[in-house]
């Protein structure tokens, strides 16, 4: 017999209301800054998070909420949608964006320093072109902060208890920020401490930049909190999607429309 592994086929997406899982699968997933600790350092990174676990597996995460929504994995491919880096407290990269970013700006004010004291010796004004360097950062930045946006720490502390997210098997949507927004904000960043204080832009922090379902063919679960929804969830995706269309995913099995109730019960 060949060897054959198991292959979970979607990323599952949880949400706390249900008006938020309605307008998922109205107006797609809307990427939020959300703080995450990668080795020493905390960030808010912007993304929509996922998990690419088994369908018996759903309810031991509604912690995250109890509804959700389950997109096909070829849809996650397609979208640049990348699983997480676990990392540890001994992993040798886990710190990689401060470290490079340090020894580069060390070299920088090492350089500055040198220039400042031999114009003074030699009672000339510092005329140095330093815009290399900040050319070099910037590339630098351009490596590792993707790096950063997927690194994740595999264990963490939820409400008073360690919680192992290797097991979760996350999978993230990082959009590409327009303009001046940061890709990612570093503790010791003013825009961090905002974040922190609830005191920036409303959630999600960017919603034109949401990643929609287009096709229905992609969409392969929908977890609701009791079966009393399934109607108005079927008529949004009706409304969206075509009644033929709906119908024929349900039919056919593509798409389940499910209860944390049944998955605990049946599976």
């Amino acid at each position: 017999m060949g060897f054959e592994q198991k292959k979970i086929n979607h990323i599952f997406h949880y949400t706390k209301k249900i008006s938020l899982l309605k307008s998922m699968i109205k107006n797609g997933f809307a990427p939020s800054y959300c703080i995450e600790k990668v080795g020493d350092n905390d960030y808010y990174i912007p993304m929509v998070s996922f998990c690419n676990i088994p369908i018996k597996d759903v309810e031991l995460y509604a912690r995250y909420g109890n509804y959700g929504i389950g997109m096909s994995l070829d849809w996650a491919i397609r979208n640049s949608i990348s699983p997480v880096v676990y990392t540890h407290e001994t992993t040798k990269f886990r710190n990689i964006h401060n470290d490079i970013n340090n020894i580069q700006i060390m070299n920088l004010f090492g350089k500055m320093f040198q220039n400042a004291i031999k114009s003074k010796l030699e009672g000339n004004e510092d005329t140095t072109d330093y815009s290399e360097y900040e050319k070099v950062i910037q590339e630098i930045n351009r490596i590792t902060v993707p790096a950063i946006q997927h690194f994740k720490n595999w264990k963490v502390q939820y409400k008073g208890k360690e919680i192992i997210t290797y097991l979760e098997k996350e999978w993230r949507y990082i959009p590409d920020l327009p303009g001046e927004a940061n890709q990612i904000i570093h503790q010791t960043e003013e825009e961090f401490q905002l974040l922190k204080n609830n005191e920036f832009r409303k959630k999600p922090h960017f919603p034109e930049l949401a990643l929609q379902i287009t096709e229905i063919s992609d969409l392969r679960y929908i977890m609701i909190k009791n079966e009393s929804q399934r109607n108005l969830i079927i008529s949004i995706l009706q409304k969206k999607f075509d009644e033929k269309k709906v119908t024929n995913a349900i039919l056919s099995g593509n798409l389940l429309i499910f209860s944390p109730t049944n998955i605990k019960n049946d599976f």
